[in-house]
C-alpha cells in the first residue's frame, strides 16, 4: 500500500481539501500519514535564499524516507513565519524527481497529481484560476517542476514577498486540466491549449494563459470542485474517463 504524507494540516482558507483518510485507503489503497508541521519548521530561520530553501528540500526528503512515502503536501505557508523562507523549490524538486509533492497541505490535490503521474507519466503543475474571459483563463501558482519548463527564473513569494519561488515558461501545446474531489466521488479533466505565458507582479509568478471550451467554461463558472488544479502537459482527458 502507497503511503503520502500529510505535513501539518490544510491551510485554514482551503474549503475543499479535507479527506476521509478511511475512504481513501479502502477505494484508492492509498494510506495517508499526518506528519506534524513542526518536523519542518523546527529547522528555525534559514538562509533567506537558495540555500535555505533547498534546506527545506532536504529536510522534506528525510521525512519521505524516515516515513516511506510515495508523495507528500507540506502547509507551506507556516514556514514563512517561522523558516522564513518557502517550500516552493522543495516541492519543484520532489515532483521533478517523481515524487508527487502539493501545496499548502491540499489532500485532494495531492491525489489529483498522484493519479496523473499514474495514469500519463507526467508530472503536475497545481496552479489557482486568476482571471477568467472568453474563451481562455489565466492560472497562476509559485512553483511548478522545472522539468515542465523551457526556462525559468527565480523570484520571491508572492503573498509573502520573501524566500524563493519560481517564475517558470511553459511551451505552449497541449495540455489537460486535471481535478478529483476530496470525497472521490467527482473526477473533472478537460483538454485544453496553453497559448501564452506572462509574468505580473501582482500574481502568483507562473502565470499561463489557457484556451479554453463552453464545456471548461461553464465547469468553472458554476460548479468546479475547488480551487487547485492540476496541469500535465498533453492531450489525455480520454484517459481519466471513469
Amino acid at each position: 500500500m502507497e503511503r503520502l504524507g500529510v505535513i501539518g494540516m490544510p491551510s485554514d482558507w482551503l474549503i475543499a481539501s479535507h479527506v476521509d483518510y478511511h475512504n481513501v485507503e479502502t477505494n484508492l489503497g492509498i494510506q495517508l500519514v499526518d506528519i506534524p508541521i513542526e518536523r519542518v519548521t523546527s529547522l528555525g530561520e534559514v538562509d533567506p535564499g537558495i540555500d535555505g530553501a533547498n534546506a527545506i528540500y532536504d529536510r522534506l526528503k528525510e521525512l519521505i524516507a524516515e516515513y516511506e512515502l510515495s508523495g507528500v503536501t507540506l502547509r507551506c505557508f507556516d514556514l514563512l513565519s517561522t523558516v522564513k523562507n518557502t517550500g516552493c523549490i522543495a516541492l519543484s524538486r520532489l515532483n521533478d524527481e517523481g515524487i508527487p509533492a502539493a501545496c499548502e497541505g491540499d489532500i485532494p490535490t495531492l491525489l489529483t497529481m498522484m493519479l496523473c503521474q499514474r495514469l500519463t507519466g507526467c508530472p503536475g503543475f497545481q496552479c489557482n484560476p486568476a482571471r477568467i474571459e472568453d474563451g481562455r483563463m489565466l492560472f497562476a501558482h509559485c512553483t511548478l517542476p522545472l522539468s515542465m519548463t523551457t526556462s525559468h527564473s527565480l523570484t520571491t513569494h508572492f503573498e509573502s514577498g520573501i524566500g524563493v519561488a519560481i517564475h517558470g515558461e511553459l511551451p505552449e501545446g497541449d495540455y489537460t486540466l486535471v481535478k478529483l474531489s476530496g470525497d472521490l466521488k467527482r473526477l473533472f479533466a478537460a483538454n485544453v491549449q496553453l497559448v501564452s505565458n506572462q509574468y505580473e507582479p501582482n500574481l502568483c509568478r507562473t502565470q499561463v494563459w489557457l484556451e479554453i471550451d463552453d464545456k471548461v467554461s461553464h465547469y468553472f463558472q458554476t460548479n468546479p470542485i475547488a480551487n487547485h488544479h492540476v496541469l500535465i502537459p498533453g492531450h489525455h482527458e480520454d484517459k481519466f474517463a471513469l
